[in-house]
């Protein structure tokens, strides 16, 4: 990515292109993979803290998938907001 394109950017444009394209698939396919994996290991409550650490891990694809929705809805808002204001 050039430099100037980068400067653009708050700094996750991985992130930034990922609500603004909306294609979600293929993090969905991955997402979706490791979160069953994660759900067997906290059901095993195999030992060494794994099961443990595989609800963390659970609670943390959550959040990163509120998150999500939560910056998609801003996008809208920010969308909306800007269409009543070319409205004007």
């Amino acid at each position: 990515m050039a430099e100037n394109e980068e400067a653009l950017t708050a700094g996750y444009p991985r992130i930034e292109k990922l609500v603004e394209t909306e294609k979600f698939d293929e993090m969905n396919e991955s997402f979706g993979k490791a979160y069953e994996e994660l759900q067997k290991i906290a059901k095993s409550k195999s030992g060494l803290g794994k099961g443990k650490a595989a609800q963390k891990a659970l609670k943390a694809y959550e959040l990163t998938l509120d998150l999500f929705k939560e910056l998609l809805k801003l996008k809208y808002q920010m969308l909306e907001a800007a269409e009543k204001e070319q409205e004007k």
